[in-house]
């Protein structure tokens, strides 16, 4: 059962690695080099592909902790989706807060959601195939008659 959340997660952050590469790459042409500027800090610094895949790599890596979480709980895909989907709206201010450009702001949330779309739906498809999964019980077989 936690393998298959584990291979989820693995598999998302693969996929959300690939999505957010490309959006950065058409951000970068479109509108330039992403620029924030880092909180209680006065320097301007640009986005790093490095970074954007290592956040990408870490989102899986923190989703699939949340999963491992709320799989104990009596509806773990519903309640792994709503604590996502409320920490991924909360998450989607500090781009506002951060960018240079409201250009910047905007490419950044639509990576975050490129990001967690993949991550978040095979976690949570993982956890309800987890849950509805028969438990393994050992009986003895039945016999047919003819």
């Amino acid at each position: 059962m936690k393998a298959g959340i584990a291979k989820a997660a693995g598999f998302g952050a693969t996929v959300a690695v690939g999505l957010v590469l490309i959006l950065y790459l058409v951000a970068d042409a479109a509108s330039g080099p992403l620029l924030v500027t880092q909180p209680g800090s006065d320097n301007i610094e640009e986005v790093a592909l490095g970074t954007v895949v290592a956040f990408t790599v870490l989102g899986g890596v923190v989703g699939l902790g949340v999963a491992l979480v709320v799989n104990r709980c009596n509806w773990p895909p519903w309640t792994f989706v709503a604590v996502c989907v409320a920490a991924f709206l909360l998450y989607g201010i500090v781009p506002f807060i951060a960018a240079e450009q409201i250009s910047t702001a905007i490419w950044l949330n639509a990576m975050h959601l490129a990001a967690a779309a993949p991550i978040i739906g095979l976690l949570a498809r993982s956890l309800a195939d987890a849950r509805n999964q028969p438990a393994i019980t050992t009986t003895e077989p039945q016999r047919t008659t003819a």
